[in-house]
Parts: structure tokens; sequence; C-alpha cells
């Protein structure tokens, strides 16, 4: 496969800058305070006890461990998590004042982002000491963490004073007293680095900003003790520690206390000049580092331009489209006498043939008096054929050579027989009413042409859907802000109506720029005439339905427009109507079609930079705002259009993929007018698939076109939207939810290897997902799912938050991934859990949001099932191996994935069934009935024996519970399910046990309320069993199932509006035969 030379360079330019914001990430990350502990207190066995009582200089290695203790009356002043732009220098100047030298414990990413400061404490002959690079408890990294962090810190030392140190001091260390067994083995891995570890012996406490007098009193030793204080030369306001300072150094002079440094005492050299090889390796990573920070300013000053932008073009959509609206509504008439004079429609086509039928039939059809000339550019699939063999009195035929739309487009006006002439392209399908609606602002003499409302015809993909968004929100609301600056830009292809006059005053369509459209209506405006937007006049055209097309289209509208709007760049300094076209329509269309767009992606780089290395909530909660303030815009927008919203929910795709994908045409584009290439039209095959859809379409408006030999659905009929579903499977789901509660009431682990019930589920869930997407576009699946799946969440969290809040939101417990206190932006999971939402440690909250996972994990199943199931149909072995393949990785590598958090922990869970989920797809095409039985049979027998013996040999705390071993579940439930998805027994006898089958019924009707609850439902039936006297577990089953069939009595009615269906208390119900009906209903 041939790489294109330019994509090599944007991969190598993408991943420089990938570069930069790592180490500038990495360079500017937090710095924690050491006051704050990162982990609780460990045993000391392992400390020799003549550290604990000794000095405070310590120097350990495997072979020793020595320290050595300050003289008396001996002080050495140290600071912490420097060098800092602000206190740094005034904490130098103090100590010069008063002759003192002082050790300064600095932090590797802050000295890399102020080197002079780092000489100047080198040059003012205090000392330097390594503080780590990123500030981590190194008692918690691995060994080649540590190492890392003080050769990195000693990097930037050598490149910025051009020496390296010997001392080094433990982050969220203090004194030697409070060395334990995981701190000590961080000494003996400096110490065998060749490292003194600095602990303190007076603790100044001024992080906690308690006073100056108070810092003063803390610093002061007591007796005749000499030892090493503790302060702080950044970390926040540092203001008191340097007034401390003032204070201190001489009051402790009078005392008779020296001030000495930490290699004075101990004998060694202040500093060591560093080697060639490192000054110059230190200094390019302080280079590197300073670069990084730069680039980093610079994107926030753009992120800055980006955000006053959207604004600005926000509040142009609301105010200018909303005053557009209005002017709309006025019933007076708005452009003069109704316009009732023929109309040329003028159709250029160039292979056209799918849709050139519909596109000339619905012309025809039109209300309005019409002739309609189709100009034939050289077509080589029949399409002038097409259109002749229809024999339609009012269509014309002009055949011509090749010579591209805008020479087609003349020749149609040069034929056409009327003074005001419309222009479709050959995928575009008219309403009834569109030509008529089109044509009367023309009753105003100053108008010169007039847009049209263009809507996406084929909306099944979530392509097109996405571009549908784009066409309401983006070009037709923008065309509502032209019309009212009377500053239009561009008459689309699409639908459009000109003046004749005009069209020769203009000149024509030109043939100098990829976008004709957009360069006549320019030239329409220069010349003094007016283009509105008529918002009635709707037109349907083919979106592109693969990436390289739409790719195509946009990279020829983008570059057009780049061309029209530098052939007319004069217009911008132009005066009045010219002007007005250049002021406000050439710089709207510079500042909001191609410097936005091109700067609009540093938001997404901020979201993930800020996911990384800044506080994640805030910036999410950011982002989301202003996806919110975008929602509401769109709302409106869609409001304005007389669109259904429902589609919206797409908006967050929109923004994450959408836009990177014009982001990078745009890019092209840019490039290619920069070095002067050039480009040819783009071709777009078409599907045929425009058409007026049936909401909106009158009745006879638009003859149906013939459909041609051949192109019938290979599908064969659609099945009824009320398929019947296999009741296998809604038995399946039935057990496993009698498992699932059964189990977390009894809490047997055994029941986890006799029906892995959360397998089974994902298999099911699997299963009736691929089923759906072979009826439905996947962008319908996917939102249906979620849509049926979250309301019942919703009900749940609007009972169970508030309670939590209440009660208190105290300290989180083991099994939250929230923090210790509450930040509110987490609340937002129990709207969309992405990730498991937070709870108290109360107990009944815990108990509701524990079961969450499986919400969290069903959730992206269900997002990623269109691209699961396409990997499966190619790679079927490959897709199902795949999850087990990452767990088993997770399970030998001794579960870093449970321990990377909340995010670690959803992927271990996605992996873990993953499989299950993926054997639903073998089971929906066959895959698993085509199996011979043995075969099946032998790989189902020998995942369940290897899940089971990972599970006896690797248990958790002593049990052997398949839900807290990862792998064994996985393989066990894959196991389980490769046989129960095989099966497929008859159910007729269920239906001869009405209770049974209704049970069946209700319990997938109400699937997601009764998982929901049944936890809450267990955890109150306890105090009631206790209450009714001694404790069993029968009656606590008993109870529990019974709170259960409450909670599906009060709160069920979620999945019934959910899922667009009548409400029922208790759904599955047989309807009444008629007859009874009808007996009901008579009068008596």
């Amino acid at each position: 496969m041939r790489v294109r030379g330019s994509w090599i360079v944007a991969g190598v330019l993408g991943l420089l800058f990938v570069l930069v914001l790592l180490v500038a990430g990495w360079a500017m990350s937090e710095v924690g305070n050491d006051a704050e502990p990162a982990r609780d207190f460990e045993s000391q066995s392992e400390v020799p006890p003549g550290l604990l009582n000794g000095g405070s200089l310590v120097h350990a290695d495997d072979d020793s461990a020595a320290s050595t203790a300050m003289p008396p009356r001996t002080l050495a002043l140290t600071f912490d998590d420097g060098p800092d732009p602000v206190w740094t220098p005034k904490v130098l100047d103090v100590l010069a004042k008063h002759d003192v030298p002082a050790t300064f414990f600095v932090v590797g990413s802050m000295a890399a982002r102020h080197p002079d400061l780092v000489s100047r404490i080198h040059e003012s002959g205090s000392e330097l000491g390594v503080h780590t690079f990123t500030h981590p408890d190194l008692a918690q990294v691995t060994p080649w963490r540590v190492e890392r962090e003080l050769d990195q810190t000693q990097l930037v030392l050598a490149g910025a004073a051009g020496v390296t140190t010997r001392l080094f001091r433990p982050p969220y260390s203090s004194t030697v007293e409070a060395l334990d067994n995981p701190a000590y083995d961080v000494v003996r891995r400096a110490g065998e680095l060749g490292y003194v570890s600095v602990f303190s012996d007076i603790d100044s406490a001024d992080w906690k900003r308690p006073g100056v007098e108070a810092i003063v009193r803390n610093s002061t030793p007591s007796g005749e003790d000499g030892g090493v204080v503790l302060l702080h030369d950044a970390g926040g306001d540092r203001a008191q520690t340097v007034a401390a300072l003032d204070v201190l150094i001489p009051r402790l002079k009078e005392q008779g206390y020296r001030f000495s440094t930490v290699t004075d005492v101990l004998g060694t050299e202040r500093a060591t000049p560093a080697a060639p090889g490192d000054r110059a390796s230190g200094s390019a990573l302080v280079v590197l580092v300073t670069g990084a920070i730069a680039v980093v300013a610079v994107l926030k000053w753009v992120l800055v331009a980006v955000g006053v932008l959207t604004l600005l073009r926000l509040l142009l959509l609301v105010v200018v489209a909303r005053r557009h609206a209005a002017r709309r509504a006025d019933p007076r008439p708005r452009w003069g006498p109704p316009v009732t004079e023929p109309v040329s429609v003028i159709v250029p086509a160039y292979n056209e043939a799918a849709g050139i039928e519909a596109t000339v039939r619905s012309a025809v059809a039109s209300t309005h008096r019409v002739e309609v000339i189709v100009v034939d550019d050289g077509s080589t699939d029949g399409t002038a054929d097409i259109v002749e063999g229809l024999e339609l009195p009012q269509v014309r035929v002009l055949r011509r050579a090749n010579g591209g739309k805008a020479a087609a487009l003349n020749a149609g006006i040069a034929a056409a027989s009327h003074d005001l002439v419309v222009m479709v392209d050959g995928d575009t399908v008219l309403e009834p009413t569109t030509v008529h609606e089109l044509v009367q602002p023309f009753g105003d003499p100053e108008v010169g042409a007039v847009s049209g409302n263009v809507k996406i015809a084929n909306r099944e993909s979530l392509l097109a859907r996405l571009q549908h968004i784009e066409y309401v929100v983006g070009f037709n609301v923008d065309r509502r802000v032209h019309d009212v600056l009377r500053s239009m830009p561009t008459v689309p292809g699409a639908g459009g109506a000109f003046r004749r006059a005009a069209l020769l005053e203009a000149g024509g369509l030109s043939a100098q720029t990829l976008a004709e459209d957009t360069d006549l209506t320019i030239a329409l405006g220069r010349a003094g005439w007016r283009t509105v937007f008529q918002e009635k006049a709707v037109t349907w055209t083919e979106a592109p339905t693969s990436v390289r097309q739409l790719w195509q289209q946009r990279f020829r509208w983008t570059f057009g427009t780049m061309q029209a709007v530098w052939k007319h760049r004069r217009a911008i300094v132009s005066r009045g109507a010219a002007g007005r076209v250049g002021r406000f329509g050439l710089l709207h269309v510079v500042s909001f079609q191609i410097l936005l767009p091109l700067i609009a992606p540093v938001i997404d780089v901020f979201l993930l930079y800020g996911l990384v290395f800044l506080d994640p909530w805030t910036t999410v909660a950011l982002w989301l705002g202003m996806l919110g303030a975008q929602a509401l815009v769109a709302a409106y927008a869609f409001r304005l259009d007389g669109e259904r919203r429902t589609v919206l929910w797409l908006l967050p795709a929109q923004q994450l993929v959408y836009r990177q994908l014009m982001y990078v045409v745009l890019v092209q584009s840019l490039a290619a007018a920069a070095s002067g290439v050039r480009v040819r039209w783009q071709y777009m095959r078409r599907a045929g698939a425009a058409g007026v859809p049936a909401s909106r379409e009158p009745a006879a408006a638009v003859p149906a076109p013939r459909t041609p030999p051949g192109d019938e659905d290979v599908r064969g009929p659609r099945r009824p939207a009320h398929a019947v579903r296999e009741r296998w499977l809604d038995v399946l789901r039935a057990a496993a939810l009698g498992r699932v509660l059964l189990y977390h009431t009894v809490g047997w682990p055994w029941l986890s290897m006799a029906f892995p019930a959360m397998g089974v589920m994902f298999a099911v869930g699997g299963s009736l997902t691929a089923r759906s997407l072979g009826t439905r576009p996947a962008v319908d699946v996917v939102g249906s799912r979620i849509v049926r799946l979250l309301p019942p969440l919703w009900v749940l969290a609007v009972i169970m938050v508030p309670l939590m809040l209440v009660t208190g939101w105290s300290t989180a417990t083991e099994e939250s991934w929230a923090s210790d206190t509450l930040r509110w932006p987490e609340l937002a999971l129990w709207i969309f859990p992405v990730l498991d939402p937070p709870h108290s440690d109360w107990a009944l909250g815990r108990d509701a949001a524990i079961v969450l996972w499986y919400v969290r994990a069903y959730l992206w199943f269900v997002l990623l099932t269109p691209l699961l199931l396409r990997l499966f149909r190619r790679r079927p072995l490959l897709t199902v191996l795949a999850p087990l393949a990452l767990v088993g990785a997770d399970a030998v590598l001794g579960s870093p994935l449970a321990e990377a958090g909340d995010v670690g922990q959803g992927v271990l869970d996605f992996a873990t069934f993953g499989a299950c989920w993926v054997l639903g797809f073998a089971h929906r095409d066959g895959w698993l009935a085509r199996t011979r039985v043995a075969v099946l049979g032998g790989l189902a027998a020998t995942s369940v024996a290897l899940g089971l013996w990972w599970a006896a040999t690797h248990p958790s705390w002593g049990s052997y519970d398949l839900n807290e071993i990862p792998l064994g579940q996985a393989l066990v439930s894959a196991g389980f399910v490769l046989v129960l998805l095989r099966l497929s027994p008859s159910l007729h006898w269920l239906g001869r046990v009405p209770a049974l089958d209704r049970l069946v019924t209700v319990l997938n009707a109400r699937a997601v309320t009764v998982y929901l609850w049944h936890n809450v439902a267990i955890f109150l039936a306890a105090p009631i069993v206790l209450w009714w006297g001694d404790y069993s577990v029968p009656e606590h089953l008993a109870v529990a199932v019974l709170l259960t069939a409450t909670a599906v009595f009060l709160f069920g009615w979620a999945e019934d509006l959910a899922a667009r269906r009548r409400v029922t208390l208790l759904p599955g119900a047989r309807p009444a035969p008629r007859h009874a009906r009808r007996r009901r209903l008579a009068p008596r």
C-alpha cells in the first residue's frame, strides 16, 4: 500500500504535537503538599532501630545504614517544592540580607520551568537538593520510576546551573522517626544511587499559614539542640514564610545559633560540576520544557479566541436568527405582489442516473408553472436517456460535451424561456410548493437571488445524521443571519432561484473557482442585488454516505470557498452594497467557516489534556458547559426549521468525531491553497436516496419513480416492527435475574459457578442488539437502547442521590470511585454513567450504587456494538478471543487494571464480559448453530474447566467467588454461553403455565427496574425480617422478592415510557376478546 508523503508529514507533526503536550503536562503537573500523606503508615520492621533514633541525614544501601545528626546550636534551613517565580526570589533576598545560606530541595518540573531561579540559588551560596521531578509518593511507585524521578531532576540541575547534587528529600517525608518499611526502601534505593536522604528535625508548619509568630515559634529549636528546619518556598502563598524568616534569623543569631548547610555538616562538596554530556542533555531538557510550556500558553490564548468566536457566533445565531424568524412571522406581505409568472428549472447533470428521475418528476409536480431543462454534461451512465424516456412535455434535455458544472448551468440559462430561473442539482428533490415559495421574494425588485432551505433526505446512517445537524444548525441558520444583514455569500446549488437579468449582469457562472455558487452569489451582492433566504422553499438532497465521499465534497466546498473569498477580497474595503457583502459576508465566512473551524479542535485538545494533567471533573464540566450551550442553540435552530430534536443526542459525536474530520479537510484545503496546487472537480457517486419524507409529502404530490431493474431490496421483506422475540432468550434473562437476586441475598459463592448470570445477561443483550442492527440503522439502534436503559436509572437517582446528600456525603468507601469528599460534577454520572456513579458511605446508598457497574458496562457495549459487530463479521475468532486475552494478560500481570482506578476497572469489566457479548453476535448470525455440537461442547467444557482451575488456584481474599476473579468469570461465563445460546429448546409448554409465562414476560419487560432495585430491596428486607422475629434466609429472600415486586409496580412505568409503549402496572396481560370489550362498553 502506497502512503502519501503528506500523510507521513502530518503523522510526524501530530506525534511531535502530542509529545509537546505530554512534556508540558508532565512539567506543569500539580505538586502535592508534603503535609498531606498519600498513604497510611505501615510497619517499621525492616527499618534499623539506629536510624529511627538517629540523625536526620541518612545514607543507606543494601549493605549498611548510617545517619548524621546536626551539631548543637546549628541549624540548616531547607526549602521544599520550589522554585517559585514569586516566593523563591523573596526568600533569597531575605537570606542574602542576613548572610545565611540554605538548602533548596527543588522539584524538577518546577526547576525546568524556572531555570534562572535554579542558577540564582546556586550562585547565591545556597545549595541544591533533589525533591523528585513530579513530586509523587515514591513508596508507591516502581523502582524504575524512582530512578527516573531522580535522574530527570539531576539533568535539569545540570542544564540550569551546571552542577549535580547528592542531596535528596523524599516527598511526603518528615522526621526519621516516621520512616516505615516502604519509605525506608526508597531511602535504600536512593543510597544505592549515591544520595543522602535529608529528613527534618523541626517542622515550621508554614504550609498551614498559621501566622508569622507561629512559624517563628515552630522553627525555634528547644534547648541546645540543632536541627534541620523544614520550610517551603512554593506551593501557595508564602508571604508569612518570608516575613517569618526576617524575624527568625536575627532572633536565633542573637541566641547564639549558627546557620549552615547540609553539605557543610556532612563535610562534602556543596555541588559537583556536571559532566559535559549531562549539561548538554539537561540544557536540551530545559529548552524542551520551556518550549512545550510556551506552546501550551499559546494554545490557551487560542482557546480564549475559540471561546470568544463561539460565543459571538452563538449570539449571532440566537439574536439575529430570532429577528429573522420574527420578520417571517409578520402576516403583512414581505415581498410585494404574489409572483405567478412561469419559471425555468435548470438541472445540470453528470452521471446522475441514480436520482435524476426523482429530481425531474418532483420539479414537474410543482404547483407553480415550470419548464424543466436538464443539461446533460457528457454523462456516461445514460442520464439523458432516462430523462428522455420519461416523455414529460415540460422537460427538455440539452446534451453537450463535458465542460463542468458552471458551463452546464450557463448553457441552461441561455436556453431558458423565462426570466426567473431555479437551479437545482441532479440529486435534489423538490416539494410541490418549493418552486412557488422560492420565487415569491422576486416580488421585491431589489432581490436578485433567493436561497432555498436545503435538507438532508437520507438520514439513516450516523454520518448522514451528523450532516443533518450541520445543515440545520450551521448552513440554514447562517443563511437567516446573512438575510438580515444583507450579506448572503452562498446560494446553494441544491436549491436557489435567480433573476435572469441579474445572472447576465454578473456574467453568468464562472469556472474560476470550484464553488461556483459562492462565486456567483458574492458577485451578485457586489453588483448591488439583494440575496434572501426563503425557509419555506424546502429542497431535499442526498448526503454523502461514506467518509471518502464526504471528504471529497467538503474539500471541494472549502477549497472553492477560499478561492471565491480571495477572488472577491476587495469587497471588504468597498462601499455600499459591495462593502456590506464584503465586511459582513466575507468576514463572516473567514471568521466562522475558516478561522473558527481551524482553531476549534483546541477545545478537544484541552479536554484530553485536562483529563490527564488537570482536574478531570473541572475539565469535563467546562467541556459539557460548552456542549450544553451549543445544544440549546441547536435545539432552537431545529425549532426554527421545524425539525424533530431527537437527533440532537448525537451532538457529542459531532463535536468529537465529525468536527475533527472537517478540521482535517480544512487543513488540507489550506495546504492546497498555500501550495498553489490545481484541484479538480470530484464526482460523487449517487445512490438515488434523496426524496421527500412521507411525513411532509402531500397525497399524490410527486409521481412515484420507477425502480430500475435489478434494484430491488436484496435483503428481502422487512420484518414487522413487532417481531417476535425468541422466548428462549427471555427465559435465560429471567433466570439470570432470579439468580442475581438469590446470590445477593444469600451470598453463596458457588452460585457464580453454577450459573454465571451476568455473562448470560450480556450474551442475551449482544444477540438482541445484533438482531436490531439487522433491521434498523445503527444510530437508531444505539439511540433506542440507550434511551431504554437510562430513564429507569434516573428514577433511582432521583430517589437515592437526595437521600445520600441528606444523610451526609462523608468519606467514600473503598467500593466508591469517588474522592473522600463529593465533587458535584461527579453526580453527572448518575445521568450518563460512562464511569461508575459515585456514592456516599451510607449503607443503603452504597448498596443501591454498587450494582451500577452493569449499567455502565452495558452502555459501553451498546455504544461500541456497531464497531464490534463489523469486526466480528470480518474476524470472528479474533473478536471473541481478544477480550479473553486482555483479561488473561491482566490476571497474569497481577491485575494492574483493577488497580488503575475507575477507568481501569471499566476496561476490565468490558474485557471480562466482552466474549459473552460477542458470542451473542455469533448466536444471531448463526455461527453457533453451524458449529458441530461436539466441537462446541468441547470448547465450552475446556473454557469452563480452565476458568474453574484458575479460580481454584487464584482465590480472591480466600474465596472462590467468580465475581472477584475476573479471568475465572470470563472463561466460565464464555463456556456457559456457548452451550446456552447453542440450545433452542421448544417452549410450547411455557404457554400452558400462564403464571410462569407471565412471570417471564414481566421480568423481561421490567429487567432494568428489577436489576436496579433488587439490592435496595435486599437491604430493606433484612431489618423487616429481624423486626418480625429471628433471621432466616428463606424469609429474607421472600421479603426481598416482595419488595422488588413493589419496586416494579412503583417504578416500572419508566421502562414503558422509555420504550414508548403504553404504561402498565404489570406487563404481559393478554387483551380481552373483542366481543368481551364490546360487552363492557355497551350501555346498561
